[in-house]
């Protein structure tokens, strides 16, 4: 469940109209859309989000109104042939199943999503959990770092532990996994991720713009009024002109928090980086010729920084598209940070060519 089927969500059961939640749980193979995709179905039909559109989900909605119907929740349970992954433009086949439930303005749901915003709003990790059978099958929670918010009695202490744990790992995915009351669904739920950009110039600020495209909150550090400002970065979150050093230090990044340092010069590149690799953040790249890094992992070695450590950093930074411009630059930085976030190879996802054969062959006639 995205931030924005939250927040509509909370609005339809708010205003006392029942609603549909379908969400991909799990996934397996090459599919249209990975698990924590999701569908809203309001009461007159209409729909927010997708579970990757074609077949399955259309008979996805199809079930999605019995549900509305009935208020029975549903999981189903989808193996995508040959033919149907061809549809799909994918190599093969995979597994997709996908929970249906209707959410209803009852005071536990309606806790369970407030508990969920007002995490998301003060940029605390939370997790939905969902139960997918047993005698709470249907019912939602919230769970944070330090526990259940809202009503979630219907988890027990082993579940809640599970989810707690999940949330403490650098890469939060959606799991299913096996509790006393049955299956249980736990996903992230909230903003992308937060970068961090170390060095308000030309190339900092296209970082912070390409961030802020794609959703991730933005905060931007450098030791000078008058390129960390506001009107530099009108959409960033945070804006800090200090002592590069402390700042990192004293903003304490999270496992959710990216760092993207890209300053003016070596002894900033040297403090910004020292301090990154004290932080939890879960990826640390730093822009510079291989020759000027080497020199910084030197000095760095020097004042006892385990070469272990070292190795976690990404330098020179972002993937290799040829990048030249400042916004080039961003999109290549950005994009590794996006790898990094989801699991992905950053291989080029080229037609396959059983899909041309696929589609090459006659079409059989009834």
């Amino acid at each position: 469940m995205n931030v924005e089927i939250l927040n509509e969500a909370s609005r339809l059961l708010e205003a006392n109209e029942p609603c549909v939640l379908a969400t991909l749980v799990d996934a397996h193979g090459s599919t249209p859309q990975k698990a924590g995709a999701s569908l809203l179905m309001r009461g007159g039909g209409s729909t927010l989000g997708t579970l990757g559109g074609g077949c399955i989900e259309a008979e996805a909605l199809d079930v999605a109104h019995d549900v509305r119907t009935t208020g029975q929740p549903r999981l189903l349970d989808f193996e995508l042939t040959e033919d149907i992954a061809v549809d799909y433009g994918l190599a093969c086949g995979g597994n997709e199943r996908i929970f249906i439930t209707r959410l209803t303005p009852e005071g536990t749901t309606i806790a369970a999503l407030q508990a969920l915003r007002r995490a998301v709003a003060e940029w605390q990790p939370v997790a939905l959990a969902l139960a997918l059978d047993g005698a709470h099958r249907g019912r939602l929670a919230a769970v944070g770092c330090d526990g259940p918010q809202g009503d979630s009695a219907w988890l027990t202490a082993d579940a809640t532990a599970s989810v707690t744990a999940h949330l403490a790992q650098p890469h939060p995915r959606p799991i299913v996994f096996d509790s006393a009351e049955g299956e249980v669904y736990v996903e992230p739920v909230g903003p992308a991720a937060e970068i961090i950009v170390i060095g308000a110039g030309h190339v900092g600020r296209a970082v912070a713009t390409a961030a802020k495209f794609l959703s991730y909150r933005v905060a931007v550090i450098d030791d000078r009024d008058d390129f960390a400002n506001r009107e530099r970065f009108p959409d960033a979150d945070v804006v800090i002109a200090d002592d590069i050093e402390r700042a990192i230090d004293d903003y304490a990044p999270s496992p959710a928090s990216a760092i993207v340092i890209v300053t003016r010069g070596h002894r900033y590149d040297y403090q910004a980086l020292s301090a990154a690799l004290r932080s939890r953040a879960f990826y640390v790249g730093l822009m510079g010729s291989r020759r000027k890094v080497a020199l910084i992992f030197r000095q760095l070695m020097e004042d006892g920084v385990p070469r272990q450590r070292l190795q976690d950093v990404r330098a020179p930074i972002g993937l290799d598209i040829g990048a030249m411009s400042p916004e080039e630059i961003a999109v290549s930085i950005i994009a590794e940070i996006t790898k990094e976030r989801l699991g992905g190879d950053g291989t080029p996802m080229k037609v396959d060519p059983r899909v041309i054969e696929a589609a090459a062959r006659p079409r059989s006639r009834a």
